[in-house]
């Protein structure tokens, strides 16, 4: 009969490696994206320029009356909702790949964003929201005089 030797290391090892493969498969899942509060989001890019800052929300499939746009105490809020076409009952289906349901995402908004200029349409499956900036006070140059 032959020995061998139990090293216990291995099997932390082992068990570290499972536990890796877990996180890593829930972020790869969740696309590793802040402030979801579903199982899918669209993605979002966000720009901003001299008159404003633009949101472009990446929703392919979302019907236009399933969004919620809102802003409040300087959040950003997107609702939206898409919904799947597996329960119909006339097909077959063999796989399902994009992701369905509700989501939502909100995005702190600087202290020069304009709650009243708020703009969104939606365009080839991107909503496009186009929030405007607030006046800054300028400078006023105040001459000297001379008495």
């Amino acid at each position: 009969m032959k020995l061998t030797t139990w090293d216990p290391f291995e099997s932390l090892m082992s068990l570290q490696g499972e536990v890796d493969d877990l996180f890593n498969k829930r972020l790869r899942t969740s696309r590793n994206l802040s402030n979801l509060s579903s199982d899918w989001a669209p993605v979002v890019d966000i720009h901003e320029d001299k008159e404003s800052f633009t949101f472009d929300v990446e929703a392919p499939g979302v019907d236009k009356a399933d969004f919620d746009v809102k802003v409040e105490d300087n959040i950003l809020s997107i609702k939206g909702e898409r919904k799947s076409h597996t329960e119909d009952k006339d097909k077959t289906f063999y796989r399902v790949e994009r992701s369905y349901g509700s989501f939502m995402r909100s995005f702190s908004l600087p202290e020069t964003a304009d709650a009243e200029k708020v703009n969104a349409e939606y365009k080839n499956g991107v909503l496009h929201i186009k929030i405007g900036k607030k006046e800054t006070a300028k400078p006023k140059k105040i001459d000297v005089n001379v008495v």
